[in-house]
């Protein structure tokens, strides 16, 4: 079996994620919050190759092909910047690739690639209420559910709950 890994993104890429995540089936219920303007992802793209220091996003590989990306932004809402700046991360997997572990993976290799290349004490991600096969992945990553955060997300004419979760950097064990 091809080997999971991590890449910076392409143009290819992103043509993928336009053609996967631009539909309800493509990017899925908890993922969908209607078409968006994918322009913004090339001029990110010749900007910075989506390495900012305040966000970034890495193309998920299962050996050559590319099945979806990972994403990281700042979170400062919990005081000051200098002194209190944390990491979200989020994922994106083509639906041909769900349900095989691969989400898992990646999430790993990214939680792995943050501790190891920032100095951020705290790890955090928040994924919709009833969507319980993130909330396993992160649990098995080591994360911490912390709690809800009652109707926090706008999506399919609904307001939605989101369960939060983090990962402090001394709870963090890298893969070998």
């Amino acid at each position: 079996m091809p080997e999971l890994s991590l890449r910076k993104l392409t143009e290819h890429d992103i043509e993928l994620v336009e053609e996967n995540f631009q539909s309800l089936e493509g990017a899925s219920a908890s993922q969908w919050f209607g078409f968006w303007d994918t322009n913004k992802l090339r001029t990110r793209l010749a900007q910075d190759q989506f390495i900012g220091s305040n966000d970034g996003a890495l193309a998920i590989c299962l050996g050559e092909e590319t099945i979806g990306k990972v994403d990281w932004f700042s979170i400062t809402s919990w005081g000051r910047a200098n002194t209190s700046a944390c990491w979200e991360i989020a994922i994106g997997l083509f639906a041909q690739h769900r349900g095989r572990g691969f989400g898992t993976e990646a999430q790993r290799l990214l939680v792995d690639y943050l501790f190891a290349h920032y100095p951020r004490h705290r790890i955090q991600a928040t994924t919709a209420a009833q969507n319980i096969a993130e909330q396993r992945c992160l649990e098995k990553l080591g994360f911490f559910r912390e709690g809800l955060i009652r109707q926090s997300q706008w999506r399919d004419g609904a307001w939605h709950d989101q369960a939060i979760y983090s990962l402090l950097r001394h709870e963090h064990s890298p893969a070998a």
